[in-house]
């Protein structure tokens, strides 16, 4: 979590915290996980055959394939037009390559269910590599001459390739803990447990390290991926051992890796009151409220974190132009000369994600002393305040995920247990209403702590430091929300798929429908 967002990050989110009302807020916050649940019911309107039919019988699958495989490819293609956007990919070639791609999978699945068995076991998983490459030649086709005609993309797209094959990682790693997990007694499973935050944290390092040229975009894409897709297996886990103590478990631990971010959260607030005071003695901040924007030109006595922050930065930062030849795309953003200069420490901070050490980000070892204060505290306050947005961003969007998942998930086994292809769901097959509210309570119960806990941050950061936490998680997730959507509905959508019995998933890997 070690970084610093931009100068153009925090003036926009300083002005968004303080034009937009609270009823968009709450709405954008509300409204997020909808369209994951959406697309992954949706699926479900077309009735299934039992999978002992063969594929003759089955010829409605292949329907839900397809559009399987038009949702997957759409939201991967879209990710590198996100990742790569000195490349152009006009939608309507989008559309056409994820049709005929598609196509390609299904035929291909087709071919191999004749020759092995219907149906094919761990489809997904064994059709990946094979999806993956179309995905590539697709791009290769597209971008070839394009990619050497404009600097830097060639580092952006092989950055967005890693990430691409983390996320095929993920794809692979967790269903083999599932695995192991599943096998256990009670008491095996508690302890195994937690081996997932530490499976978590080591996805966490490696996304991070393929992403450095998304610096502003980290947070998000490294939660949206390694977070979303552990939450989602936490729910699984849950129902299949509906502990308690399960639940206070992981309880715990995320509460002691949050009080390990936040326990310095008092001498952080200790250095930038220090600062704003030591600006106030030397320039009054009333002096800095003429080259503010109107949006942060309030009554000093209302200023917040934020609006200080932002203040310095229009009145010390003056507008770049990068070169056309290197940035073409790019907005011009605001950088300083100091800033300018340590851009090469700055790259390298992005490369990890690790437990925030508070010294680093909330304690005094982040201001130094300087030996010209007029000309470094503002710049030392700004530093500073651009490293913690930019820790509590990953806090927030991590707690939100929490609690949101959960969420999804349970409303999913509810609606899905109304709809026909439930039998065919290995978490609701011969599931009776008794049992599925015992599930659902189990993990509401863990959403429900989540959520107390992601109340807790936002008192915290508001009080504490003088942020606007509620603001800027949805600044996020407006801002961002294309990205956010598609790990979203990619993640979400996935891993219901592969829990369904056409989809050949079995762990014990007998396969007995193959012998038959």
């Amino acid at each position: 979590m070690h970084g610093q967002h931009s100068t153009q990050r925090v003036l926009e989110l300083t002005k968004y915290a303080n034009e937009t009302s609270w009823l968009r807020v709450i709405t954008i916050l509300l409204v997020t996980p909808l369209p994951c649940l959406v697309v992954t019911v949706l699926v479900d309107i077309l009735p299934l055959a039992d999978p002992s039919e063969g594929l003759e019988g089955n010829k409605m699958y292949f329907v839900r394939l397809f559009y399987t495989f038009m949702v997957i490819t759409f939201l991967a293609t879209h990710q590198f037009r996100l990742n790569v956007p000195v490349l152009p990919y006009p939608l309507q070639r989008t559309i056409r390559n994820t049709v005929f791609i598609s196509g390609f999978c299904v035929g291909v699945y087709y071919g191999l269910a004749t020759a092995i068995g219907f149906p094919l076991p761990f489809s997904l998983m064994t059709l990946t590599p094979i999806w993956i490459s179309f995905v590539a030649i697709s791009l290769a086709m597209e971008w070839k001459k394009k990619l050497k005609e404009t600097p830097g993309a060639g580092r952006m797209l092989v950055s967005s390739i890693k990430l691409w094959m983390c996320e095929a990682l993920l794809v692979f790693t967790y269903p083999v803990y599932y695995y192991i997990f599943s096998t256990l007694s009670r008491k095996g499973k508690t302890a195994f447990a937690m081996l997932l935050p530490v499976i978590k944290l080591v996805m966490k390092n490696i996304i991070a390290r393929s992403v450095v040229h998304l610096i502003d975009e980290m947070p998000e894409v490294v939660v949206f991926n390694a977070e979303v897709f552990n939450a989602l297996f936490v729910s699984y886990c849950m129902q299949n051992s509906p502990s308690v103590w399960i639940t206070l478990e992981m309880m715990v631990f995320d509460a002691l890796m949050m009080a390990f971010s936040l326990r310095d959260t008092g001498n952080s607030r200790r250095s930038l009151k220090e600062l704003e005071r030591r600006i106030e003695h030397e320039r009054s901040w009333g002096s800095f409220l003429d080259r503010a924007s109107s949006s942060t030109r309030r009554s000093s006595t209302r200023l917040t974190t934020l609006d200080r922050a932002s203040m310095l930065l229009h009145h010390n930062f003056k507008p770049e132009v990068a070169p056309a030849s290197s940035l073409d795309g790019f907005k011009p953003v605001f950088v300083s000369p100091a800033a300018a200069k340590s851009s090469g420490a700055a790259v390298k901070s992005f490369r990890s994600i690790i437990p925030i050490s508070s010294k680093q980000l909330f304690g005094r070892a982040g201001v130094h002393p300087a030996t010209n204060t007029d000309d470094n505290s503002p710049i030392r306050y700004t530093r500073k305040v651009q490293q913690l947005v930019y820790a509590a961003e990953f806090l927030l969007l991590l707690n939100y995920v929490e609690v949101i998942v959960p969420l999804v998930y349970s409303i999913y086994l509810y609606v899905m247990y109304q709809l026909p292809n439930r039998d065919y769901y290995a978490q609701l097959h011969g599931v009776d209403p008794q049992h599925l509210v015992h599930t659902l309570k189990g993990v509401l119960l863990y959403g429900s702590l989540q959520l107390v806990s992601l109340l807790v941050l936002f008192f915290v950061l508001q009080c504490s430091l003088g942020l606007s936490p509620i603001h800027q998680l949805a600044f996020v997730l407006e801002k961002q929300k294309s990205g956010v959507q598609l790990k979203l509905i990619f993640w979400v959508y996935y891993n219901v798929q592969a829990s369904l019995q056409h989809s050949g998933y079995d762990y014990s890997l007998k396969f007995a429908w193959l012998h038959q």
